[in-house]
């Protein structure tokens, strides 16, 4: 049985030091024209749509003048992040990835695509930033572009499987890899297996204890991360 694996980004595959935060902080100041402060809300498993919502709204932007507000913010978001990168000195991949990713690219029965938050142009830019965009298969991704609500997004997915492979695809052919509650919860509704890794912001604990197929540290061991992730589905 074929295999889509689609994962997450930040947390689970790189991490930008905060480069992206900051970007994203500076946009909805000036998109809201006030002051926007970050501090104490959590991006974490969240869209980038959806982070805009909560912070203009928690920031008095309401009405009529939102949904403006949170494109604009995207909008402005991405360019200040392109700007930023070249000097993003603390953004990394995490452990294994690299090694990870060379294991899965070609093997046979296995797609490599993407399940995030972050807008399509967002996830383009810290892939390419490290070289690994080509890696992933956006034709049968999902991104916060797609759909604000991040439990939305496994069925998506799943759709543009159907049209793009065949109209047999299962959901219990995809396997979301992420480092948050929401990646080991969202495909539960279409049947998709949920491999957690606990090298984000979320403690491998709280991570075990919502359930998910499968819990690794990170993605150091090559061999046993791909075995776990060509496993059959239960």
């Amino acid at each position: 049985m074929e295999r889509i694996l689609l994962f997450d980004i930040d947390g689970t595959l790189l991490s930008m030091g905060g480069a992206a935060r900051d970007a994203f902080t500076q946009a909805l100041s000036e998109a809201s024209g006030r002051a926007v402060r970050a501090e104490g809300t959590s991006f974490v498993g969240k869209t980038d749509p959806q982070i805009a919502r909560e912070l203009l709204t928690g920031h008095g932007v309401d009405g009529a003048s939102l949904e403006p507000a949170i494109r604009e913010t995207i909008r402005l978001y991405l360019g200040y992040f392109e700007r930023d990168l070249p000097a993003a000195r603390a953004a990394r991949l995490l452990p294994g990835v690299a090694a990870l990713l060379d294991a899965l690219a070609g093997r046979p029965g296995m797609r490599i695509a993407l399940l995030t938050g972050n807008v399509e142009a967002g996830a383009r830019l810290k892939l390419g930033h490290f070289g690994i965009e080509g890696r992933f298969d956006f034709e049968l991704s999902a991104f916060g572009s797609d759909d604000a609500d991040r439990y939305r997004l496994p069925a998506i997915a799943l759709d543009k499987a159907r049209r793009r492979i065949a109209p047999s695809v299962d959901g219990r052919q995809l396997v979301i890899i992420g480092d948050s509650e929401h990646d080991v919860l969202c495909g539960r509704s279409v049947g998709a297996r949920a491999v957690a890794v606990a090298t984000g912001w979320t403690p491998a604990e709280v991570l075990r204890a919502l359930g998910p197929d499968h819990l690794l540290a990170d993605f150091s061991d090559t061999d046993a991360v791909v075995a776990v992730l060509g496993g059959e589905p239960s």
